[in-house]
């Protein structure tokens, strides 16, 4: 049986079982691949398409910021105003590159202004 501390103390990771790394990346894998998809299908226009892969995406990685900031933008195409608005109050609360929680911030400014929402 491997001893799974090394003389430091410290955990030794190579102990930690395969299946939970690779699950991690295979979800990992689908939600960028979803948002891959999706990113094509917005600039296309097609915001239902584009809609169900960043959904899919979602439920992938709902921790990821600039999934809930996509997801956001498209749902102000379809002019699913409230739900957008939902998408960018969970995306301020994430952590992630400054960018997106910036888009964020000014989004739920922007539609909260908004007559209407």
């Amino acid at each position: 049986m491997p001893n799974n501390n090394t003389s430091s103390g410290s955990t030794n990771f190579s102990t930690i079982p395969v299946e939970t790394c690779g699950n991690a990346m295979k979800i990992a894998l689908e939600a960028a691949h979803n948002v891959e998809v999706g990113d094509y299908a917005f600039g296309e226009k097609n915001y239902n398409g584009a809609l169900l892969r960043y959904n899919d995406a979602v439920d992938e990685k709902p921790g990821d910021l600039a999934i809930r900031v996509r997801l956001g933008r498209v749902l102000e195409k379809l002019n699913q105003l409230p739900q957008a608005l939902e998408q960018y109050k969970v995306a301020q609360k994430l952590a992630g590159p400054e960018k997106w929680s910036d888009e964020a911030k000014s989004a739920l400014l922007r539609l909260q202004r908004s007559p209407g929402s």
